[in-house]
């Protein structure tokens, strides 16, 4: 026989070989123990997995003449021909090209025959979902009530195509996912039993490329094998997987992270210089980010890094959590925006040269955030201040007149911007938003924040991470005022994207629709400060006492304004 690839010669052929499915070794071979075998079943689970693997074993242990307690003992005659396809009585249909009617028929017409050589006849069906809707009706009869010397195996890697009365015929076992670690121990045992030189890294990479799917991994394992002639490293698979060699990727990233605009160009232009594919360059990158980010939180937490994730502590140990965070959401973008883009390259360089420049813009500052309590005691307090203030000054008639200097609480830079008596178009906007101020909308705002943020998240994550900053302060029946105390989450809730996700969640919580408006927090004070002076001295010369009390219980709400009266 001549050169048979390495995931054929190395297929299970007993239970135990089966690799990352106890759950299906175990109830398999305690039905072959029980002489409880069912007479169909249903294998689904992603490729690679050991769907047909698993069936062949179950066709020799059913029809071994010599087990080994319940594992087939591939030596005597059944198993032999079985592990060659000769046997005629296990026969292995492909559903994707045998689809029809007419071969479920003759199928149909076969399975009442009698075994010739073995004791049961076993019809493994592959990829069993692509039969046609008539083929399913006539296996229907013959799979709900077959010849007691008939075992079917049914195949799939999408069960939600099978219709439910075939699956219900079945025993239905599904495949899951196989672990990295319990791949990287299978390739490793067979390199040691090839003679084949695999360092532990380039394991650990096939193991994730391959996903799960463990012929996937042999195969690559194999092709590594070929091109470095039996010797592998890291920047092998690179190499024949399309990817980006370790030193590359290491570069690129510290390139990022300082910001080195010119060098980041460079280097992406010698990947397309070496014919790398956009998409997985970004893919590479983006499993590097994460990478990176499980070595920072686990050396925060205390805890010894993984053998493979030790080349990333010294970046780890660099970055900040927030800048690894932010890249990623930005390459995940790209990444879904490389299906759609006519310029591949320029989308690519756009968002890694977006990544470095962040570095290079001035770091900011960001107040904490502040609790719906804590804005309550603060509002709380300027009140009582600012009441005391125009209670003293009323003390005083003949020294009453209209004030044209800032306030001795607010700063001078502050008051040389703004001076009383001159508004801009904030504070216009604010005061027509004052006048159609509605109390109990805000008080709903503030009850529902904590749900408000976790709509947005479930939303929107990066919108979120801007948002949490931010406190509502104003609101009518149909907008509500933010606040942040940068510049940079002021502005990127304002955009269009960020914009329409908070609204929408608003109108969600709120059950009503809702637009934003978003300040910084010195306009705010601005605006408090000049409104509230210049409406305690107007009314205080016009009209008196009361009517200044009710403009602050109207300003600032009556539940946060308490009276002292000093005899």
């Amino acid at each position: 026989m001549g050169y048979q690839a390495l995931y054929r010669t190395r297929r299970p052929q007993r239970f135990e070989d089966i690799v990352g499915q106890a759950h299906v070794r175990t109830t398999l071979q305690n039905a072959l123990q029980s002489g409880h075998v069912a007479h169909a079943y249903l294998f689904t689970g992603p490729r690679g997995t050991g769907k047909t693997s698993a069936a062949k074993v179950l066709s020799k242990a059913v029809n071994c003449l010599s087990p080994d307690g319940v594992e087939p003992c591939n030596q005597c005659q059944a198993c032999r021909t079985i592990m060659d396809g000769s046997n005629v009585d296990v026969e292995e249909i492909d559903a994707a090209s045998n689809r029809g009617v007419d071969e479920i028929r003759t199928l149909r017409e076969k399975v009442n025959y009698a075994p010739t050589s073995l004791q049961r006849k076993v019809y493994i069906i592959d990829e069993v979902h692509m039969l046609t809707s008539e083929a399913f009706n006539a296996l229907l009869k013959t799979l709900e009530e077959p010849p007691q010397h008939a075992l079917f195996v049914l195949a799939t890697t999408e069960p939600h195509k099978i219709p439910g009365t075939i699956a219900s015929r079945c025993q239905r076992f599904d495949f899951r996912r196989i672990e990295p670690s319990a791949m990287v121990e299978r390739m490793h045992s067979i390199a040691s039993e090839e003679g084949w030189e695999v360092s532990e890294e380039a394991l650990w990479q096939l193991a994730d490329i391959a996903d799960g799917g463990l012929r996937d991994a042999l195969s690559l394992l194999e092709q590594c094998v070929a091109y470095g002639q039996a010797h592998v490293d890291a920047n092998v698979v690179a190499m024949v997987v399309g990817g980006i060699q370790p030193a590359k990727k290491m570069s690129l990233l510290k390139c990022l992270h300082e910001g080195q605009l010119l060098e980041v160009m460079d280097t992406l232009g010698e990947f397309y210089e070496a014919g790398k594919d956009a998409a997985r360059i970004v893919a590479d990158i983006l499993k590097a980010l994460r990478d990176v980010l499980i070595a920072k939180l686990t050396v925060e937490q205390g805890q010894q890094l993984p053998p493979t994730f030790l080349p990333y502590e010294p970046l780890a140990a660099a970055v900040r959590t927030e800048w690894v965070l932010n890249a990623l959401s930005k390459l995940n973008d790209a990444y879904t925006g490389l299906r759609f883009a006519e310029q591949p390259r320029l989308l690519l360089e756009t968002a890694f040269l977006d990544i470095a420049r962040e570095q290079l813009m001035p770091k900011v500052s960001v107040a904490p955030v502040k609790t719906m309590d804590a804005v309550k005691k603060t509002n709380e307090a300027a009140i009582q201040a600012r009441a005391s203030s125009v209670g003293a000054a009323g003390a005083g008639s003949a020294e009453r007149k209209v004030s044209t200097s800032a306030p001795s609480d607010v700063p001078a830079h502050r008051s040389a911007r703004a001076p009383m008596g001159t508004k801009n178009r904030k504070q216009e906007v604010l005061d027509q938003l004052h006048q159609a101020a509605d109390l109990g909308t805000l008080q709903r705002i503030q009850a529902q924040w904590e749900s408000l943020l976790t709509e947005v998240r479930q939303r929107r994550i990066q919108t979120h991470a801007w948002l949490m900053y931010g406190q509502p302060v104003l609101a009518t029946t149909t907008q509500v005022v933010f606040v942040f105390a940068s510049k940079i989450h002021r502005d990127a809730v304002m955009k269009p994207d960020e914009r329409s996700t908070i609204e929408a969640a608003l109108e969600e919580v709120l059950g009503q629709p809702m637009s934003i408006l978003a300040l910084l927090q010195v306009d705010w004070d601005d605006w408090s400060t000049s409104s509230a002076s210049a409406t305690s001295t107007s009314l205080e010369d016009r009209h008196g006492g009361e009517e200044w009390i009710h403009a602050v219980e109207t300003l600032f709400g009556k539940d946060l304004v308490e009276y002292s009266s000093e005899e």
